[in-house]
């Protein structure tokens, strides 16, 4: 039997009381080591962004979509809410840096947009989200995701989100020209049916969630019947398309009642629920505790 698979927003990875208008809830670089991993990466599980993972040091095994790879120094990870991941087996001095954009970031973005959507939504890469590059091009990838990183830190910036999306054009024309380049990704197989189609529900539910909540939405927009698309979920990850509907719910009312301000009726209405009651409910049976209980908590 397969394990839980959560969702989470790149908020939830910050401290507790970021504020919701930091910039880091919607574009962050951290680095990682083998501790963070085992709190924050060590269960599958689907991130609300895309996602660069270089390692830098110490090994790991990557669990991708329920394929495994082995990732050393000079490995680069490319992933978008559509791939599911945990990382295992890691050495004591396992170490990688990582950015993370979310689609609200992206949705701002002009031509940097357009590379972006290139990545994600490759076929190649979705089905071959772990390369190997050189160690020249590793060391060129991290001075571009520090270069992101300085650019995040210096808040006081007269054009603050402008120098951030500057560096972050300049990391994603290096990508595209490492992978331009990595002629092996030409003749790699496509997508199975059901990869294609666990893929493209993601996708879907990512765009949609907060206002579909039933199956037969995802199933209609994807021109397959609800006991297919059923079926094919259950049996890839091992959930239902209503445990994927309710873990995103869950997610971003966890999100909401952390780090804005918004009322609970506003979230109700937000997340289109038909009644307060509704969500209430449906907030304590994943949480344990009421939505008012829970803000209580963690301030």
């Amino acid at each position: 039997m397969k394990g839980k698979i959560h969702i989470k927003n790149i908020s939830e990875l910050l401290p507790s009381g970021t504020s919701p208008t930091d910039i880091r809830v919607k574009i962050n670089c951290t680095t990682i080591d083998s501790t963070d991993v085992l709190s924050q990466f060590s269960v599958p599980l689907y991130l609300n962004a895309s996602i660069a993972i270089l390692v830098l040091s110490g090994n790991a095994t990557a669990c991708i979509n329920y394929k495994f790879h082995k990732v050393v120094p000079d490995t680069l990870l490319l992933l978008s809410a559509s791939h599911m991941f945990n990382f295992d087996n890691c050495s004591a001095d396992f170490k990688c840096i990582c950015l993370f954009v979310s689609k609200d970031f992206m949705d701002d973005m002009d031509s940097t947009d357009m590379i972006y959507k290139r990545i994600k939504y490759g076929v190649r890469m979705f089905n071959m989200p772990v390369l190997r590059i050189s160690n020249h091009q590793s060391e060129l990838l991290y001075k571009r995701i520090t270069s992101v990183n300085d650019a995040i830190e210096d808040a006081e910036h007269l054009y603050h989100k402008e120098i951030i999306l500057n560096c972050l054009f300049g990391f994603y024309l290096d990508l595209s020209n490492m992978i331009d380049r990595t002629s092996c990704l030409e003749t790699e197989a496509n997508l199975t049916r059901y990869e294609s189609i666990i893929k493209s529900f993601i996708e879907l539910l990512v765009a949609n969630y907060r206002k579909e909540h039933k199956v037969d939405f995802y199933s209609s927009r994807l021109n397959i019947s609800d006991h297919y698309l059923i079926h094919i979920v259950k049996r890839i990850t091992g959930q239902t398309v209503t445990d994927f509907i309710y873990e995103m719910l869950y997610s971003d009312a966890r999100t909401l009642l952390m780090h804005s301000k918004l009322s609970i009726q506003e979230i109700t209405s937000l997340l289109h629920f038909s009644d307060q009651s509704s969500f209430g409910k449906f907030f304590k049976r994943k949480a344990g505790l009421s939505p008012i209980d829970f803000r209580k908590q963690i301030k």
